[in-house]
């Protein structure tokens, strides 16, 4: 006999995220605090993390301090697991982490062979972990009909070279967000993968990046870099559709298809 099929839950249609509780992890800049701003909007009550309490100072002023903020170092274990035992539960946790923690370490990425295995440990250190701990540490905190979001990104798509390190640490997350759908169901677990995104990390890259990214952006169907306020656009949906889980949003600019 097929199985009896009911229609949803009314109150539990819709994509509306007001009233509900947003922990947006490293949103003091870039995508993170354009998807704070977004929330915000949209009448969500957010609360902010970041690691640098002059970039968080910032945010707070740009969110018209509206948001609540806190100092967070997001690589250690033990300090997220305190984070998120103080926090009251929560509707949504998404996790905003730059590939590579400084510039020395971005420095000294390039071709596999002459990356140094610190700078490749460092951005798997810096990049995954951090969304594994919030995951461990932050879904028992997750209320009902709630979801988990990561960030990874096209490295692992393109196979570039001297890409090798963030395409592991994608790769992995993307792995985890499969599994992790199955195992802490019903909370659901998405990720968004940004294409070449207007930040300040791509603003202020060495002119011979931009000229080189500015080349594949020439190249792409939208033949422009994206926005912060457009990869949150796709953050917001998947926290606020309850059908979709174990999902990884492209917003690329069509990036894969050339």
């Amino acid at each position: 006999m097929a199985p009896e099929l009911k229609a949803p839950d009314p109150a539990g249609g819709g994509i509306s995220l007001a009233g509900q509780r947003i922990v947006l992890i490293g949103a003091s800049t870039g995508i993170g605090l354009a998807t704070a701003k977004a929330a915000l909007a949209a009448d969500a009550r957010v609360v902010i993390a970041g690691r640098s309490v002059e970039r968080l100072d910032r945010a707070w002023n740009a969110l018209g301090r509206k948001a609540e903020a806190f100092r967070l170092d997001a690589t250690e274990e033990h300090s997220m697991a305190v984070f998120l035992a103080r926090m009251e539960a929560f509707d949504h946790l998404a996790v905003f982490v730059p590939t590579a923690p400084s510039a020395k370490v971005r420095s000294q990425l390039g071709a596999f062979l002459e990356t140094p295995p610190e700078a490749f440990e460092a951005v798997v250190r810096n990049k995954f972990l951090p969304q594994l701990y919030a995951a461990r540490h932050g879904a028992p905190r997750i209320a009902p009909g709630g979801s988990l979001l990561f960030v990874t990104g096209q490295a692992h798509r393109k196979s570039l070279p001297g890409y090798a390190a963030s395409a592991a640490a994608n790769g992995a997350t993307e792995a985890l967000v499969r599994a992790l759908a199955v195992e802490l169901a019903p909370v659901r677990v998405n990720a968004i993968a940004p294409g070449l995104v207007e930040t300040d990390i791509l603003r202020t890259a060495p002119e011979a990046f931009r000229r080189a990214t500015a080349e594949k952006v020439a190249r792409h169907p939208v033949r422009r870099w994206g926005t912060p306020e457009e990869t949150a656009d796709g953050i917001l949906l998947l926290m606020a559709n309850r059908f979709v889980t174990g999902t990884v949003l492209e917003l690329d600019g069509g990036m894969k298809l050339t």
